[in-house]
Parts: structure tokens; sequence; C-alpha cells
């Protein structure tokens, strides 16, 4: 009786092995670790042949525990109960364990002595219970966590349109509903941004209005989405022609605002300008036909013509206006007192892109001496401006407006076409041989346009190439002279003369003339001046001729204006002279009776 009482009794070490183990179980937060640390721990219990922890989700359980699971599932309880035990047969005891509405999954154990194992079962309840608890914790967690999850998520997406909301109504109030461009209200905003700048970098800025031409017809004959479509076009061309930190904005149905921010030099803006009105006025396709507007932009300058958002606004306003009482299609400056020479430079430059297409742009022409021969062999063309309002402009007027721009390329040509035109007329009135010398501007020989320009003007005038000679200053192509090398020889190729000009002043490496396919070197007239004073300017001149003797070169002398700096030439060797000594420029219609004349009598 005594034997199978104490076989009854739990065993004190058993019991703490026990309490240790739902101890541990409460310390293990990974569930699959808790399955296989159950399975092991229960191996050491009295009775217990093997145990498994199946918990649903997390592991998969042995074929044979199939059925119970199954029967177990089929069961749950509505309010489940703690330490609840199912017997299937002597050799299985299952502990299932349930949350409201749901199998979590069971302790099996696996009975090798049902007396040993008896009196633990209670304890192996209160673990199943514990591991329930666990779990239920663990899943509720989990669910807290997912669900703060997506409280996060929902919120990071609420938080999200409304910053796309708010980004949206921003824009719709800072930025002009047709075009996307900016509206007055952020064009005031970012002018104010730009005279700060400026007065703080000490630059400027220039605030220019451009209207749009009888724009109103457009909307009356093609009706409103046309006019809308013409000014998304208009939009795109102008924010092309700008930098980023330039605004274009439209503040009217046709009126277009551009802030040109942080400029060095506000003459150079003019060809800017220009280039805005060339881009309004190229055709745009609409309804089927090609639509032509122009524009008329005003523009001011800050700090010239004042230093508040509103007042340049207003001033650029009113230069618009004069451009459209000027005709319009043009630009016009606001002329205060302090700026007139830059408005007057500004309105030149506009009005010689007209100039050149209408035609007021004339040729004169400064005969050349040969030396030796002591007779005309041609002459320098030289441009002047016959201009409506100002007179004859020389060229020291607009020349250096045109270089500043893309302008000296369209002069260049002109010029080239109207001498070659001329000198092959003068071949027909009988001065066969005389050669025509045309500037050649730096920025030409940039344009890669160049030798196909000089190969069309040739075969479109009938003039002989040797009878065209183009005098290329020498600092214009010490800049690259890998690209200069290769321009002269195509140029050369074509037959014409290379003459390099105000040869002394460029600083050039001899050695790289040396390679260039030069036929004559021109004297710069500050030294022809100074030949018969100054002895150093006596030397250069020398100096040139001889090494122009050296590369098989012929040397000119422009500028000779004395009898005197005409025998030092030629006593040094120079090959042909020009200049007032002989003839000043003359326009095309009295060069031949130059040419008739016998020479320089008074050698």
């Amino acid at each position: 009786m005594d034997a199978a009482a104490d076989a009854q009794d739990p065993s004190a070490e058993v019991l703490g092995r026990l309490l240790v183990i739902q101890q541990a179980v409460d310390a293990i937060p990974d569930e699959l670790r808790m399955a296989d640390f159950v399975r092991r721990a229960m191996s050491a219990v009295p009775g217990v042949a093997d145990a498994f922890l199946y918990l649903a989700g997390v592991n998969e359980p042995p074929p044979e525990l199939a059925p119970l699971l199954a029967r177990c599932a089929d069961s749950i309880p509505d309010a489940p109960a703690q330490n609840q035990q199912r017997d299937f047969g002597p050799d299985l005891h299952c502990f299932p364990m349930y949350a409201p509405g749901q199998h979590l999954g069971c302790l099996a154990i696996h009975v090798r002595d049902a007396g040993a194992l008896r009196p633990y079962l209670p304890f192996l309840s209160n673990i199943s219970s514990a591991i329930t608890r666990i779990v239920v914790a663990h899943r509720y967690q989990a669910r807290l966590a997912q669900l703060n999850e997506e409280l996060r998520q929902a919120r990071d997406h609420l938080e999200m349109r409304v910053a796309e909301r708010t980004r949206e109504l921003e824009y719709r109030a800072t930025h002009d509903p047709v075009t996307g461009l900016a509206n007055r209200a952020l064009l005031v905003d970012r002018l104010r941004g730009a005279i700060a700048n400026a007065q703080r970098e000490g630059k400027m800025a220039a605030v220019v209005y451009l209207d749009l031409d009888s724009f109103s017809f457009m909307n009356t004959g093609l009706g409103n989405d046309c006019g809308d479509a013409f000014l998304c076009e208009t939009a795109r061309r102008l924010s092309r022609l700008v930098r980023d930190s330039d605004t274009v904005a439209r503040i009217g149905s046709d009126e277009f605002v551009i802030l040109l921010a942080g400029m060095e030099n506000v003459e150079r803006s003019s060809a800017r300008l220009s280039a805005m009105l060339a881009a309004v006025r190229k055709p745009v396709a609409l309804a089927g036909k090609d639509v032509v507007v122009t524009a008329s932009i005003g523009a001011c300058v800050y700090p010239l013509d004042g230093d508040e958002p509103e007042i340049l606004l207003r001033r650029a306003n009113t230069a618009m206006h004069r451009a459209k009482a000027s005709g319009k299609d043009n630009v016009q400056f606001y002329a205060s007192t302090r700026d007139a020479a830059v408005a007057e430079r500004m309105e030149l430059e506009t009005e010689l892109r007209r100039a050149i297409p209408a035609g007021e742009l004339v040729v004169y022409y400064q005969p050349k001496l040969d030396v030796a021969a002591n007779r005309f062999v041609g002459a320098e063309a030289l441009v002047r401006w016959q201009h409506p309002r100002h007179g004859l402009l020389p060229p020291g007027r607009f020349i250096p407006i045109a270089e500043d721009s893309a302008l000296i390329v369209d002069v260049g040509e002109y010029v080239l076409r109207q001498a070659c035109l001329q000198a092959r007329l003068w071949h027909e009135a009988g001065h066969e041989g005389m050669s025509v010398a045309v500037n050649v501007a730096a920025r030409q020989l940039r344009d890669e346009r160049i030798v196909g320009t000089v190969r069309d003007v040739l075969r479109e005038t009938s003039l002989a190439p040797s009878c065209l000679e183009l005098e290329i200053t020498e600092s214009s192509i010490m800049h690259d002279l890998e690209h200069a090398t290769a321009l002269l020889h195509a140029l050369k190729g074509l037959g014409v003369s290379i003459s390099i000009d105000d040869f002394g002043t460029g600083y050039s490496s001899l050695s790289a003339l040396r390679n260039f396919p030069a036929d004559k070197l021109k004297i710069d007239r500050s030294f022809v001046h100074e030949i018969e004073t100054v002895s150093s300017a006596a030397a250069v001149a020398l100096a040139v001729i001889s090494f122009a003797r050296t590369l098989g070169m012929r040397v000119n002398a422009e500028g000779v204006e004395t009898l005197g700096q005409a025998q030092c030439l030629r006593k040094h060797g120079c090959d042909e002279i020009q200049g007032f000594l002989l003839a000043r420029p003359v326009p095309a219609d009295e060069v031949q009776a130059v040419f008739r004349q016998p020479g320089l009598a008074t050698w």
C-alpha cells in the first residue's frame, strides 16, 4: 500500500523541473524554439515516451497526430476553460489550446507508463495553459503590431494625400492654369528675391514685359482652344530661352513677363530679347493652318530703373506700350536718364536686326596699292549702316554690337555676298584680276557653316575664288589652334586667299602661324602710324616683313596716311599699302574711278 501510495505522489524534483519548464516557456519569445524546447524538456518527465507541441501556423505536426488535431479543431468551445485534457486512448494525452473561436494547437504526450505519468498530468495541463496564454499574448501582440502598422500606413497615406493636396493648392495659387508658368504672385516673390541677390552680389536683373500682338483675333477666329494651344507653345518657346535661375510668368490673357536674374552685363541681354521675338514669330500649326503672331517687348533693369517689384513691372509695361506704338514686333527699353546709353545700345541692336533684311547696310571699298608695280590691285570691303534716322553710321557704332551677338554672322555673310558681286562687276567693266578682301569675324569662324557659305557665295556670284581674300584677325585664331588650322585649310581648299589681319597685336605663336595656310600678313595700323617716329614700331614692321618673306607670304600695311610712312614701308620691302594717303573708303560706284588712277605719283 505504501509503495502504491508513493507511486501516486509526484516527485519534488520533477515538480521543480516542471516549474522551471513553465517559467522557461514564458521567457522564450520565439514560438518555434518554444515547441522544440518543450519536446526536449518533456522527455525527462516520468512516463512520457515523447511529446510534441503543435502551434498552428508555426510548425507541422507528425502525420499520426492529424486525426487528433482535426477532432480538436472541430470541437472549439465557445468559452474555453483552462487546464483541459483530452485522452485519445491509453497511450496518447492531448492538452488542446484554444482562444475564443480559434484552435491554437495542442500539447500531445505519447505515454510510456500511464501510472508514472498520472501524478504529473495536472502540471502538464498547467504548462499547456501557460503556453496558451503566451501564444495568445504573442498573437495579440502580433495583431496589435499589424494594426499599428496598418494605422501607420494609413496615417502616412493620409499625410501624403494631404501633402499632395497642399502642393496642388499651392501650385494653383502660384501658377497659371493654362500654361503652367508662374503667375503674378510667384513672379513678384521671385522678383523680390532676385533684387535681394543682385543687391548682395552687385549684379543686375532685367524685367521683360512681352505682349502678343493682336492675340484677341486668334481667339475670335480660331476659338479659345486654339488660343490656349498657342499660349502653351509660346510658354514652351520662352522657357527654352532662359536659364534655370530665370522665371517666365503669364500675368494676363496675352501678357508674359520674363525675369532675367543675376546679370553681369545688361547690354548683352538685347540678343536674348531679340531671340524671344524670333521664337514667338515662328509659325505655329493650329487648326490645319500655320499661324504667325508677333510680340512687343518692353524691358527695364534693376537697379537702373527702380528697386521695387511693382515699379519695375510698371516701367517694363510702359516700355512695352512704347514698343507697340513704334510699330509692334520690336524691343523697347525704359529709358531713364541713368541708362540712356544702355537703352540706346540695345535699341540700336534691335534696329540692326531689321536693317540687314531691309538692305540698310552698304559696303564701301578702300583700294589697295601694289607697292612694286605702283598700281591698284583690289580693295577691302568695309560695311557702313545707312540708318534711317541717324544717317550713315561707321562700323565702330554697330560692329561691336553685332560681335556681341549672333548678328555678326548675318552681317558678315551680307558683306561677303555684296563684295563678291561687286568684284565680278569690276572684272566685267575691264578691271580684270582685281581682288576684294572681306573681314571674317571670330564668331563667324566658330560657325560651322562658314566654309559652305563662302562656297555658295562664290558659286552664286560667279567670282573666281582667287579674287577673294578673307581677312582673319590674329587674335581670333589663337584660342583653338587645332580648329583654326583645320578651318583655314578648308577655306584655302576653296581656292581663296587667306590674310592674317592686325598682325602683331594678338600675341600669337610664330611656330603656330607657320602651320597656317596664310598668303598674306597685314601690319596693324598702330605700328604704321608710328613707323616714322618710334623705333620699336619700325622694328616690328621690319620683323613682320622679314617673317613673311621667310614663309613666302606677302605683306600689307593698313592705315598709311603720309608719304613718309609709304616710303618707309617701300624701303623695307612691304608689298601692299592702303590708307587715306591713297583713298578713303568710297561707295561701290566710285571705286572704279580710283582704280583708273596711275597709283601713287609722288614716290
